[in-house]
């Protein structure tokens, strides 16, 4: 009688849906289903903080593609803060011998020359 009280302290339950565990001592769903829904939702919400970043990235490399036809070309500001360009998200920071600071998004780098003009280039890195 003891020994059934003592197991009975020991019985899991599914980590998912809250169900009663039976079976391998080390047995954490009680299905599939529930396993597969359980890492879902984890990954979704890890995930998510790295898609809407994405998505900023995709949208400002769009912008720059747009705007900038050739190999460099100087913007209005206002005309890419109207297009909604994030200036806070880029993927790297290049600086020239002249000591001018690219910010780079993907394969663009953008520089504010001042505060009504943005220069873009087309950035080639050699890796």
């Amino acid at each position: 009688m003891l020994m059934n009280n003592v197991i009975a302290k020991f019985n899991k339950i599914c980590h998912y849906c809250g169900a009663e565990l039976k079976g391998r001592s080390d047995k954490k769903f009680c299905d599939d289903y529930c396993r597969n829904n359980y890492y879902y939702k984890i990954n979704t919400q890890r995930t998510s903080y790295i898609k809407r970043i994405n998505s900023v990235l995709q949208h400002n490399r769009k912008i720059l593609h747009s705007l900038c036809s050739c190999g460099r070309v100087l913007v209005p500001k206002q005309e890419m803060d109207s297009l909604g360009f994030d200036y806070e998200y880029f993927t790297g920071l290049y600086k020239t011998k002249k000591g001018v600071d690219y910010f780079v998004v993907y394969d663009y780098a953008f520089s504010v020359v001042n505060e009504k003009i943005v220069s873009i280039v087309k950035y080639l890195n050699k890796v």
